[in-house]
Protein backbone atom coordinates (compact mmCIF):
# COMPACT_ATOMS: atom_id res chain seq x y z
CA UNK A 1 0.00 0.00 0.00
CA UNK A 2 1.34 3.35 -0.99
CA UNK A 3 1.80 5.68 1.86
CA UNK A 4 0.24 8.82 2.23
CA UNK A 5 2.96 11.61 2.83
CA UNK A 6 2.01 13.86 5.65
CA UNK A 7 3.52 17.45 6.78
CA UNK A 8 3.01 18.94 9.99
CA UNK A 9 4.35 23.16 9.91
CA UNK A 10 4.95 24.40 12.73
CA UNK A 11 6.73 27.71 13.90
CA UNK A 12 9.66 26.62 15.27
CA UNK A 13 11.18 22.50 16.11
CA UNK A 14 12.72 23.95 18.59
CA UNK A 15 9.95 26.18 20.21
CA UNK A 16 9.23 27.05 23.66
CA UNK A 17 6.22 26.88 23.78
CA UNK A 18 3.71 23.76 23.72
CA UNK A 19 3.01 23.41 20.20
CA UNK A 20 6.02 21.80 18.70
CA UNK A 21 5.47 18.92 21.99
CA UNK A 22 1.86 18.56 20.27
CA UNK A 23 2.90 17.88 16.69
CA UNK A 24 5.65 15.98 18.23
CA UNK A 25 3.57 13.33 20.76
CA UNK A 26 0.85 13.12 17.68
CA UNK A 27 3.14 12.70 14.55
CA UNK A 28 4.60 9.99 16.82
CA UNK A 29 1.69 8.01 17.74
CA UNK A 30 0.86 7.76 13.36
CA UNK A 31 1.51 4.51 12.11
CA UNK A 32 5.06 4.60 9.61
CA UNK A 33 3.31 1.71 7.93
CA UNK A 34 0.60 4.40 6.83
CA UNK A 35 2.53 7.71 6.81
CA UNK A 36 5.54 9.46 5.33
CA UNK A 37 6.01 11.72 7.89
CA UNK A 38 7.61 15.21 7.45
CA UNK A 39 7.69 17.92 9.46
CA UNK A 40 8.65 22.21 8.10
CA UNK A 41 9.68 24.58 10.84
CA UNK A 42 9.33 27.98 9.33
CA UNK A 43 12.25 29.09 11.58
CA UNK A 44 15.92 27.91 10.57
CA UNK A 45 17.75 25.49 12.06
CA UNK A 46 19.61 26.60 15.59
CA UNK A 47 20.77 23.41 16.66
CA UNK A 48 24.59 23.93 17.85
CA UNK A 49 23.91 27.45 18.69
CA UNK A 50 21.66 26.62 22.29
CA UNK A 51 20.72 24.10 24.52
CA UNK A 52 17.47 23.52 22.63
CA UNK A 53 19.13 20.75 19.85
CA UNK A 54 17.08 17.61 21.69
CA UNK A 55 13.60 19.36 20.85
CA UNK A 56 14.74 18.64 16.63
CA UNK A 57 16.40 15.49 17.13
CA UNK A 58 13.46 14.10 18.66
CA UNK A 59 11.70 14.42 15.66
CA UNK A 60 14.36 12.79 13.81
CA UNK A 61 14.96 9.93 16.35
CA UNK A 62 11.48 8.31 15.49
CA UNK A 63 11.94 8.55 11.66
CA UNK A 64 10.06 11.73 11.16
CA UNK A 65 11.94 13.97 8.19
CA UNK A 66 12.62 17.23 9.63
CA UNK A 67 13.42 20.59 7.37
CA UNK A 68 13.80 24.45 8.00
CA UNK A 69 12.96 27.45 6.16
CA UNK A 70 16.58 29.52 5.35
CA UNK A 71 17.80 31.61 7.81
CA UNK A 72 17.48 34.65 5.41
CA UNK A 73 14.17 33.84 3.93
CA UNK A 74 11.70 37.20 3.52
CA UNK A 75 8.15 36.81 4.87
CA UNK A 76 7.14 37.18 0.92
CA UNK A 77 9.27 34.24 0.02
CA UNK A 78 8.17 31.87 3.33
CA UNK A 79 5.01 31.11 1.01
CA UNK A 80 6.63 30.01 -2.04
CA UNK A 81 9.78 28.06 -0.59
CA UNK A 82 7.54 25.94 1.53
CA UNK A 83 5.04 25.29 -1.69
CA UNK A 84 7.86 24.66 -3.24
CA UNK A 85 9.03 21.84 -0.61
CA UNK A 86 5.23 20.66 -0.63
CA UNK A 87 5.15 20.11 -4.51
CA UNK A 88 8.92 18.71 -4.14
CA UNK A 89 8.13 16.16 -1.43
CA UNK A 90 4.42 15.61 -3.34
CA UNK A 91 3.04 16.03 0.25
CA UNK A 92 -0.75 14.63 0.15
CA UNK A 93 -1.84 16.11 3.71
CA UNK A 94 -0.78 19.30 5.07
CA UNK A 95 -1.43 20.13 8.21
CA UNK A 96 -0.71 23.17 9.85
CA UNK A 97 -0.37 24.18 13.49
CA UNK A 98 -1.17 27.64 15.30
CA UNK A 99 -0.89 31.30 13.99
CA UNK A 100 2.03 31.88 11.51
CA UNK A 101 1.90 28.09 10.03
CA UNK A 102 -1.74 28.46 9.31
CA UNK A 103 -1.49 31.27 7.63
CA UNK A 104 2.06 30.70 5.79
CA UNK A 105 1.15 27.46 5.57
CA UNK A 106 -2.53 27.06 4.10
CA UNK A 107 -1.62 30.00 1.65
CA UNK A 108 1.52 27.55 0.17
CA UNK A 109 -1.17 24.58 0.01
CA UNK A 110 -3.65 26.64 -1.70
CA UNK A 111 -0.88 28.02 -4.20
CA UNK A 112 0.20 24.01 -4.69
CA UNK A 113 -3.26 22.46 -4.96
CA UNK A 114 -4.69 19.03 -4.46
CA UNK A 115 -3.17 18.30 -1.20
CA UNK A 116 -5.47 18.07 1.76
CA UNK A 117 -5.09 21.03 3.68
CA UNK A 118 -6.04 21.11 7.54
CA UNK A 119 -6.15 24.23 10.15
CA UNK A 120 -4.96 23.60 13.57
CA UNK A 121 -5.51 26.07 15.91
CA UNK A 122 -4.05 25.99 19.04
CA UNK A 123 -4.59 29.22 21.36
CA UNK A 124 -6.52 32.49 21.29
CA UNK A 125 -5.00 35.12 18.57
CA UNK A 126 -6.67 38.23 19.28
CA UNK A 127 -3.63 39.86 20.21
CA UNK A 128 -2.25 39.08 17.49
CA UNK A 129 -4.68 39.49 15.12
CA UNK A 130 -5.46 43.00 16.39
CA UNK A 131 -0.73 43.80 16.15
CA UNK A 132 -0.86 42.75 12.63
CA UNK A 133 -4.50 43.07 11.21
CA UNK A 134 -4.48 39.38 10.03
CA UNK A 135 -7.54 38.05 10.79
CA UNK A 136 -8.28 38.38 7.35
CA UNK A 137 -6.22 35.93 6.04
CA UNK A 138 -7.97 33.39 8.56
CA UNK A 139 -11.12 34.18 7.15
CA UNK A 140 -10.42 33.81 3.35
CA UNK A 141 -8.40 30.50 4.31
CA UNK A 142 -11.27 28.77 6.19
CA UNK A 143 -12.74 27.75 2.97
CA UNK A 144 -10.31 26.53 1.01
CA UNK A 145 -9.38 24.42 4.34
CA UNK A 146 -11.00 20.82 4.18
CA UNK A 147 -10.55 20.64 7.84
CA UNK A 148 -10.05 22.93 10.82
CA UNK A 149 -8.87 21.74 14.26
CA UNK A 150 -8.84 23.00 17.92
CA UNK A 151 -7.56 21.98 20.91
CA UNK A 152 -10.33 22.56 23.53
CA UNK A 153 -13.91 23.35 23.00
CA UNK A 154 -13.14 26.65 24.31
CA UNK A 155 -10.91 27.38 21.01
CA UNK A 156 -13.15 25.80 19.07
CA UNK A 157 -16.36 28.31 20.22
CA UNK A 158 -13.26 31.25 19.62
CA UNK A 159 -12.37 30.67 16.04
CA UNK A 160 -15.55 29.80 15.03
CA UNK A 161 -16.86 33.16 16.66
CA UNK A 162 -14.21 35.35 15.21
CA UNK A 163 -12.81 33.31 11.75
CA UNK A 164 -17.23 32.61 11.07
CA UNK A 165 -16.86 28.96 10.86
CA UNK A 166 -19.62 27.04 12.23
CA UNK A 167 -18.73 25.35 15.64
CA UNK A 168 -19.25 21.57 14.04
CA UNK A 169 -16.95 22.20 11.21
CA UNK A 170 -14.04 22.33 13.67
CA UNK A 171 -13.36 19.46 15.27
CA UNK A 172 -12.01 18.88 18.60
CA UNK A 173 -8.43 17.09 19.08
CA UNK A 174 -7.57 17.75 23.04
CA UNK A 175 -4.06 17.96 24.00
CA UNK A 176 -2.00 14.91 26.01
CA UNK A 177 0.25 13.83 28.59
CA UNK A 178 2.84 11.23 28.68
CA UNK A 179 1.75 9.69 31.95
CA UNK A 180 4.91 7.22 31.75
CA UNK A 181 7.18 10.38 32.01
CA UNK A 182 4.87 12.45 34.21
CA UNK A 183 4.38 11.18 37.26
CA UNK A 184 4.43 11.78 41.14
CA UNK A 185 8.45 11.47 42.38
CA UNK A 186 9.28 9.17 45.44
CA UNK A 187 12.58 10.62 46.18
CA UNK A 188 12.29 14.87 45.79
CA UNK A 189 15.03 15.69 48.35
CA UNK A 190 17.49 13.67 45.87
CA UNK A 191 16.42 16.09 42.89
CA UNK A 192 16.48 18.81 45.10
CA UNK A 193 19.97 18.34 46.21
CA UNK A 194 20.65 17.58 42.27
CA UNK A 195 19.54 20.88 41.27
CA UNK A 196 20.72 22.40 43.98
CA UNK A 197 17.53 23.43 45.81
CA UNK A 198 17.41 24.04 49.60
CA UNK A 199 16.41 20.71 50.84
CA UNK A 200 14.33 22.80 53.66
CA UNK A 201 12.50 25.10 51.55
CA UNK A 202 9.06 24.94 49.92
CA UNK A 203 8.97 25.40 46.34
CA UNK A 204 6.50 27.32 43.94
CA UNK A 205 6.88 27.29 41.17
CA UNK A 206 5.54 27.93 37.11
CA UNK A 207 6.76 25.97 33.46
CA UNK A 208 6.53 27.99 30.10
CA UNK A 209 7.86 30.31 28.00
CA UNK A 210 8.61 33.95 29.07
CA UNK A 211 5.64 36.33 27.76
CA UNK A 212 3.54 38.68 27.97
CA UNK A 213 0.70 35.34 28.12
CA UNK A 214 2.21 33.41 30.90
CA UNK A 215 1.97 36.46 32.80
CA UNK A 216 5.79 35.63 34.90
CA UNK A 217 5.30 39.12 36.19
CA UNK A 218 2.02 37.80 38.21
CA UNK A 219 4.48 35.71 39.48
CA UNK A 220 6.88 37.60 41.31
CA UNK A 221 4.55 39.97 42.61
CA UNK A 222 2.55 37.21 44.41
CA UNK A 223 6.13 35.54 44.97
CA UNK A 224 6.61 39.05 47.49
CA UNK A 225 3.37 38.18 49.21
CA UNK A 226 4.01 34.62 49.72
CA UNK A 227 7.39 35.16 50.96
CA UNK A 228 5.48 37.80 53.66
CA UNK A 229 3.69 34.94 55.23
CA UNK A 230 5.55 31.57 54.63
CA UNK A 231 8.99 33.08 54.62
CA UNK A 232 10.32 29.84 54.22
CA UNK A 233 9.98 29.55 50.34
CA UNK A 234 11.95 29.95 47.11
CA UNK A 235 10.15 30.62 43.40
CA UNK A 236 11.45 29.11 39.88
CA UNK A 237 10.84 30.64 36.67
CA UNK A 238 11.22 27.46 34.08
CA UNK A 239 11.35 28.44 30.51
CA UNK A 240 13.11 30.33 27.99
CA UNK A 241 12.36 33.73 25.93
CA UNK A 242 12.71 34.89 22.57
CA UNK A 243 12.52 38.58 23.96
CA UNK A 244 15.95 39.21 26.19
CA UNK A 245 14.47 42.46 27.16
CA UNK A 246 11.91 40.46 29.15
CA UNK A 247 14.01 38.62 31.58
CA UNK A 248 15.74 42.14 32.01
CA UNK A 249 12.01 43.52 33.23
CA UNK A 250 11.47 40.68 35.33
CA UNK A 251 14.36 40.54 37.08
CA UNK A 252 14.36 44.23 37.67
CA UNK A 253 10.75 43.61 38.94
CA UNK A 254 12.03 40.89 41.25
CA UNK A 255 14.62 43.49 42.69
CA UNK A 256 11.84 46.01 43.30
CA UNK A 257 10.01 43.75 45.30
CA UNK A 258 12.02 42.54 47.31
CA UNK A 259 12.35 38.71 45.88
CA UNK A 260 15.21 38.92 43.27
CA UNK A 261 17.29 36.72 46.02
CA UNK A 262 14.21 34.18 46.30
CA UNK A 263 13.11 34.19 42.46
CA UNK A 264 15.49 32.04 40.51
CA UNK A 265 15.12 31.67 36.60
CA UNK A 266 16.29 28.19 35.45
CA UNK A 267 15.92 28.68 31.28
CA UNK A 268 15.22 25.99 29.79
CA UNK A 269 15.24 22.69 31.19
CA UNK A 270 15.20 19.68 29.03
CA UNK A 271 13.86 17.54 31.26
CA UNK A 272 10.96 19.37 32.32
CA UNK A 273 9.40 16.46 34.22
CA UNK A 274 12.27 16.68 36.61
CA UNK A 275 11.35 19.78 37.52
CA UNK A 276 7.83 18.99 38.65
CA UNK A 277 9.30 16.31 41.18
CA UNK A 278 10.43 19.18 43.17
CA UNK A 279 7.36 21.54 43.28
CA UNK A 280 5.65 21.75 46.53
CA UNK A 281 2.65 23.86 44.05
CA UNK A 282 2.46 24.40 40.60
CA UNK A 283 1.67 27.70 39.51
CA UNK A 284 -0.09 29.18 36.02
CA UNK A 285 -1.05 32.35 35.94
CA UNK A 286 -1.50 32.86 32.30
CA UNK A 287 -3.30 35.98 31.01
CA UNK A 288 -5.29 33.67 28.21
CA UNK A 289 -4.77 30.02 27.14
CA UNK A 290 -6.23 27.33 24.48
CA UNK A 291 -5.23 24.25 26.42
CA UNK A 292 -2.01 24.69 28.28
CA UNK A 293 0.21 21.65 28.21
CA UNK A 294 1.28 22.46 31.71
CA UNK A 295 -2.29 22.15 33.55
CA UNK A 296 -2.35 18.15 32.79
CA UNK A 297 1.49 17.49 32.82
CA UNK A 298 0.90 19.28 37.02
CA UNK A 299 -2.06 16.86 37.55
CA UNK A 300 0.06 14.18 35.86
CA UNK A 301 2.84 14.95 38.28
CA UNK A 302 0.31 14.92 41.29
CA UNK A 303 1.09 18.39 42.64
CA UNK A 304 -1.37 21.37 43.62
CA UNK A 305 -2.08 23.68 41.27
CA UNK A 306 -3.34 27.12 41.24
CA UNK A 307 -4.10 29.12 38.47
CA UNK A 308 -6.27 31.55 36.71
CA UNK A 309 -9.50 30.80 35.70
CA UNK A 310 -8.56 31.51 31.23
CA UNK A 311 -9.21 29.26 28.45
CA UNK A 312 -10.36 25.67 28.37
CA UNK A 313 -9.06 25.63 31.89
CA UNK A 314 -12.67 24.36 33.34
CA UNK A 315 -12.11 21.33 30.74
CA UNK A 316 -8.76 20.05 31.96
CA UNK A 317 -8.90 20.50 36.11
CA UNK A 318 -11.95 19.84 38.19
CA UNK A 319 -12.35 23.43 40.42
CA UNK A 320 -11.65 23.09 43.88
CA UNK A 321 -10.56 19.49 44.01
CA UNK A 322 -7.71 19.51 41.37
CA UNK A 323 -7.01 23.07 41.23
CA UNK A 324 -7.50 26.37 42.98
CA UNK A 325 -8.88 29.07 40.23
CA UNK A 326 -8.20 32.51 40.50
CA UNK A 327 -8.55 35.44 38.27
CA UNK A 328 -6.28 36.86 36.22
CA UNK A 329 -3.84 40.01 36.74
CA UNK A 330 -4.56 39.78 40.55
CA UNK A 331 -1.30 38.23 41.83
CA UNK A 332 -2.82 38.83 45.28
CA UNK A 333 -5.35 36.16 44.70
CA UNK A 334 -2.66 34.07 43.22
CA UNK A 335 -0.64 34.24 46.70
CA UNK A 336 -4.08 33.61 48.52
CA UNK A 337 -4.07 30.38 47.09
CA UNK A 338 -0.89 29.37 47.17
CA UNK A 339 -0.96 30.54 51.00
CA UNK A 340 -3.81 28.39 51.45
CA UNK A 341 -2.11 25.60 50.09
CA UNK A 342 0.88 25.76 51.99
CA UNK A 343 -0.62 26.00 55.66
CA UNK A 344 -2.82 22.87 54.77
CA UNK A 345 -0.57 20.38 53.42
CA UNK A 346 -3.32 17.57 53.60
CA UNK A 347 -5.64 19.43 51.22
CA UNK A 348 -2.57 20.16 48.85
CA UNK A 349 -1.54 16.25 49.05
CA UNK A 350 -5.41 15.29 48.15
CA UNK A 351 -5.74 18.12 44.96
CA UNK A 352 -2.15 16.36 43.86
CA UNK A 353 -3.67 12.64 44.03
CA UNK A 354 -7.14 13.86 42.35
CA UNK A 355 -5.02 15.55 40.07
CA UNK A 356 -3.16 12.26 38.65
CA UNK A 357 -6.42 10.84 38.35
CA UNK A 358 -7.99 13.43 36.14
CA UNK A 359 -4.42 13.27 34.07
CA UNK A 360 -5.73 10.03 32.81
CA UNK A 361 -8.42 11.32 30.90
CA UNK A 362 -5.61 12.99 28.47
CA UNK A 363 -4.23 10.57 25.97
CA UNK A 364 -1.62 11.17 23.34
CA UNK A 365 -2.83 7.70 21.60
CA UNK A 366 -6.12 8.65 21.82
CA UNK A 367 -6.39 12.22 20.08
CA UNK A 368 -3.40 10.08 17.60
CA UNK A 369 -6.20 7.62 16.52
CA UNK A 370 -9.02 10.73 15.98
CA UNK A 371 -6.48 12.30 13.97
CA UNK A 372 -5.73 9.16 12.00
CA UNK A 373 -9.39 8.73 11.36
CA UNK A 374 -9.76 12.51 10.12
CA UNK A 375 -6.96 11.83 7.64
CA UNK A 376 -8.35 8.48 6.44
CA UNK A 377 -11.84 10.46 5.86
CA UNK A 378 -9.70 13.23 4.06
CA UNK A 379 -7.96 11.04 1.79
CA UNK A 380 -11.48 9.56 1.00
CA UNK A 381 -13.20 12.42 -0.03
CA UNK A 382 -12.35 14.68 -3.20
CA UNK A 383 -11.74 18.05 -1.96
CA UNK A 384 -14.12 20.17 -3.39
CA UNK A 385 -13.13 24.26 -3.64
CA UNK A 386 -15.52 27.13 -3.06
Amino acid sequence: MKKIKLAHVVNNAMGRGGVSTVAYHLLKRLSDERYERYLYSLKFDERGSSALDGRTNRFEEIGIKASFASQDTKKPFDVGRLAQWLLGNQIDILHTHSYRPNIIGRLAGVLCGKMKIVGHYHNYYDNKWEKDDSLIFDQLLAPFSDQLIACSESVQKHISERVGVPPEKIEVVLNGVDLDQFKPCDDPISLKREMGLPLDCKVIGMVGRISEQKAQDDFIKAANLIKKAIPNTIFLIVGQTEDESLITGLTELAAAHGVDKDVIFTGHIPDVHRVYSVLDILVVPSRWEGLALVWVEGMASGKPIVATNVGAILEVVVQNETALLVPPSMPSSIASGVIRLLKNPEEARTMGEKGRERAEMFSWDRSAMQLDNLYKKLMEESRICP
